[in-house]
């Protein structure tokens, strides 16, 4: 009998343990800390405000790639617990970055 398009995939098949999609993620996650690590060295000794704050968004995207290879294959429970984690800290990142700052 064929499968349902609302069926639960088993285990061993369900898509967060596929080899491939965890390859792509590592791949993205190292292009992300490399570029971090090249834009923030970069930023410093230009005294570039713009590249340390583009590096540090590399920071974020690799921290994200990182949590997702983490939980992968975990219960969904766990998974969405860490979806709100990392929306949390992108909604901290908008406001601290929002906030009014002093001029002196």
């Amino acid at each position: 009998m064929g499968k349902s398009c609302c069926q639960t995939p088993e285990p061993n098949q369900n898509p967060h343990n596929n080899p491939r999609w965890r390859a792509i993620l590592w791949i993205a996650l190292v292009a992300n800390a490399a570029m971090f690590v090249i834009e923030i060295i970069a930023g410093i000794a230009a005294d570039s405000r713009a590249l340390q704050a583009d590096a540090l968004d590399f920071f974020a995207d690799a921290a994200n790639y990182a949590i997702s290879l983490g939980i992968a294959g975990m219960a969904l429970a766990s998974r969405a617990k860490a979806a709100l984690l990392k929306a949390a800290t992108m909604l901290a990142f908008g406001l601290w970055w929002s906030a009014p700052r002093s001029t002196d």
